[in-house]
C-alpha cells in the first residue's frame, strides 16, 4: 500500500508540471492585467518545437530553449494585439489557440513527422543518490528531472517577488488600480508586455516538459486540454503562486488516479475515468471563483493620459 500511494503521489507531480508552469505564467499575466486564454495554442506549439528541437539539436535543452522562444513569440503577438492595439483578449487568446494547433500540425508533418519513427532526446532524472532510497520520500521527492524542481522553487519566487517587492507591487498595481499607476509614473502597458511574455514563456516550458519529461514523444493535440486547466488553476488558486501550485497538483493527483482506475476496473468505459479530472476543476471553479478577487482591470484595455500616448 505504501508503495502504491507514493508511486500515485510521484506520478501527480510529474502529471502536474506542466500546468504549473503554463498557470505560473498566466498568474502574473493576470495579476498585470491581461487575460491569455491562447495558453492551450502556445503549450501546443512549443511542445513541437521542443520536440523538433531536442531532435535536431540533439539535446533535450535545446528543445527547451526552442519551445520558450516560440512560446514567447506567441505571446507577443498577443501582447501586441491586445494591449497595444486594445483588442478584444479573449478573442486574441482563442485565435491563439487555432493559430497554436495549426502551426504545431503543419510542423509537425514537413519535419519530424515526415518520415518514421524518431527518438526525442529527454530528461533523466536528477540523480540523489541515498536520498532515493529513502521508503516513501524517496519515491515522492527525489525521483524527478530537473524541471519539477524548477517548477516548485519558481512559484516559491514569484510568490515572494509578486507580494514583497518593488516590482512586484508595481505588476499588481498595473492590474488592480491601472489608472493610479499611470499617475504615479508606472509605464502600465509596459508592465503587461513583460508580464504576458514572461507567461508565453512559461507556457512554451509547460509545452517542453510535457514531450521532454513527461511522455518523451510528441503527438498533435497531446495538450489535452491542460492550457484551460491552468487557467482554472489560477482562478482555484486565488491568483496566489503558492495556490496555484496547490491546485496544479491537485489536479495533476487526480489525473494520476484516473489512469491507475483505468486498470482497476477495466469493465467501466475508460472515458468516464478521463474526464474525472476535467469535472473536478470545474466544479473547483465554480466553487472557488465566487470566493477570489480576480484584479480588478482584468481583461480590459489601458491607454495612458500622460503625454497623450500609451504607457
Amino acid at each position: 500500500m505504501e508503495l502504491m500511494i507514493a508511486g500515485l503521489v510521484a506520478a501527480g507531480i510529474r502529471l502536474s508540471i506542466s500546468i504549473v508552469f503554463a498557470a505560473l505564467g498566466e498568474t502574473v499575466s493576470q495579476r498585470a492585467g491581461v487575460m491569455n486564454v491562447g495558453l492551450e495554442g502556445i503549450m501546443l506549439f512549443s511542445a513541437f518545437l521542443a520536440a523538433a528541437g531536442a531532435v535536431y539539436t540533439g539535446s533535450p535543452w535545446g528543445g527547451t530553449i526552442l519551445a520558450i522562444a516560440g512560446g514567447v513569440v506567441l505571446a507577443a503577438l498577443h501582447g501586441w494585439v491586445s494591449i497595444y492595439l486594445c483588442a478584444n483578449q479573449i478573442v486574441s487568446g482563442l485565435a491563439l489557440v487555432f493559430l497554436g494547433a495549426g502551426l504545431s500540425g503543419v510542423g509537425y508533418r514537413l519535419t519530424i513527422g515526415g518520415g518514421g519513427p524518431v527518438s526525442i532526446p529527454s530528461f533523466a532524472a536528477v540523480d540523489f543518490g541515498p536520498l532515493r532510497e529513502i521508503p516513501f520520500i524517496g519515491q515522492v521527492l527525489f525521483s524527478h528531472t530537473l524541471l519539477v524542481y524548477v517548477a516548485i522553487v519558481l512559484a516559491v519566487v514569484l510568490y515572494f517577488g509578486l507580494s514583497r517587492t518593488g516590482w512586484g507591487l508595481e505588476l499588481r498595481a498595473a492590474g488592480e488600480n491601472p489608472q493610479a499607476a499611470d499617475a504615479a509614473g508606472v509605464s502600465v502597458n509596459r508592465y503587461r508586455l513583460m508580464a504576458v511574455l514572461f507567461g508565453g514563456a512559461m507556457a512554451g516550458l509547460g509545452g517542453a516538459f510535457l514531450v521532454l519529461a513527461q511522455v518523451n514523444a510528441f503527438v498533435e493535440g497531446m495538450v489535452a486540454g491542460r492550457g484551460f486547466i491552468a487557467i482554472a488553476c489560477v482562478v482555484f488558486g486565488g491568483w496566489n503562486p503558492l495556490g496555484v501550485l496547490v491546485a496544479c497538483l491537485g489536479f495533476g493527483l487526480a489525473d494520476a488516479l484516473q489512469i491507475r482506475l483505468q486498470t482497476w476496473y477495466p469493465g467501466v468505459p475508460y472515458q468516464f475515468f478521463v474526464m474525472m479530472p476535467y469535472g473536478l476543476a470545474l466544479v473547483a471553479l465554480v466553487i472557488f471563483a465566487r470566493r477570489s478577487a480576480a484584479p480588478a482591470a482584468l481583461g480590459l484595455p489601458f491607454r495612458s493620459l500622460r503625454a497623450g500616448r500609451s504607457a
